[in-house]
């Protein structure tokens, strides 16, 4: 009886899983609704209005599907014309290909008809302001009944980029430039102490959990590959305090303190080091540059720093292999 159960419970369990399967329709990697496609969007590089408007039906409409704007009501044939001769006329090398390996796929379905999917790269550089516009533009095309003519259009597009293009002519303050701030006070103390080798002191105005990159770490391509911590950024300059004496850290010029308009804030600093060698007594100097990012509170919350290692004394540094 045990071995009847299981039996009929392993058949409903099989014919329950095949009851939720259900065909909608059928995928193709070719198929004429791909070429009506690709062509559309070769015209739409090209700015060509009449092909457009062959390829597309009366009531076309075109939208961008990651807008964030609620109102928005999609793009009309005439519109998507204007929007694809602003692109063409505007831009040098303006393309829309396929991205990476990808191809178009076109879908059958049984109730809602024929889409096809395709994921291209769009790009361009526009002619005016220098601007590079380079993201996914993926599509899916909605045809009419008897598949010749494309009638919905659904485009994804990095909205951001966009609206960094519509900016890139204009004038646009981004926060305010101070050139005296509390801020540029908490630096130049964090530097007059270093000075003086005081290197609890240093850090009296960072977080308990701020970050330090320099451009001496090792680097992957414009991001250092490692932060390190307060007590990691100590054991760093220790070796410095060492074996090298401070004859004195001159202010170049003065700290700028950008206070965006977004969260946070950066002070700029440059900086001359006069350094001696107390090994060799040689004499030399180290310019350097510092980024600190602020936090809401006013507490450093990251450090960069910029200068050439090598000139640093070779008796305690470790040479690369």
């Amino acid at each position: 009886m045990k071995k009847l159960f299981t039996t009929l419970l392993l058949f409903c369990l099989i014919t329950g899983v095949n009851a939720q399967k259900n065909l909608n329709g059928k995928i193709y990697d070719k198929h004429p609704t791909i070429d009506i496609a690709e062509k559309f969007l070769q015209s739409y590089v090209k700015g060509d209005a009449e092909a457009i408007t062959k390829l597309t039906t009366d009531d076309f409409k075109a939208y961008n599907t990651l807008s964030t704007n609620w109102d928005y009501k999609g793009l009309d044939l005439k519109a998507f014309i204007q929007n694809s001769q602003y692109w063409a006329n505007n831009f040098t090398n303006f393309s829309i290909k396929k991205r990476g390996a990808s191809y178009p796929d076109a879908l059958e379905y049984k109730k809602d008809g024929i889409w096809v999917n395709s994921f291209n790269i769009f790009y361009g550089i526009n002619k005016k302001t220098g601007f590079k516009v380079e993201t996914p533009y993926d599509c899916s095309f909605v045809f009419n009944a008897d598949g010749t003519k494309i009638k919905t259009m659904h485009f994804y597009i990095n909205t951001a980029m966009l609206n960094k293009n519509a900016e890139s002519d204009q004038t646009l303050t981004n926060g305010i430039l101070y050139k005296q701030h509390p801020n540029i006070v908490k630096v130049r103390k964090m530097v007059s102490n270093m000075a003086l080798g005081r290197v609890v002191e240093m850090y009296a105005d960072f977080t308990p959990d701020a970050e330090f990159a320099d451009i001496n770490y090792p680097y992957d391509t414009l991001f250092p590959k490692v932060k390190k911590s307060i007590e990691d950024r100590k054991k760093d300059l220790a070796p410095f305090f060492e074996n090298i004496e401070i004859q004195g850290i001159d202010e170049i010029g003065y700290p700028d303190m950008l206070d965006h308009e977004g969260p946070g804030s950066v002070v700029d600093s440059w900086w001359s080091m006069r350094l001696i060698n107390k090994k060799t007594k040689k004499a030399f100097k180290i310019l350097l540059v510092y980024m600190h990012t602020f936090n809401a509170d006013g507490k450093i919350e990251q450090e960069m720093a910029f200068y050439n290692g090598s000139q640093i004394a070779d008796s305690y540094i470790e040479k690369k292999k």
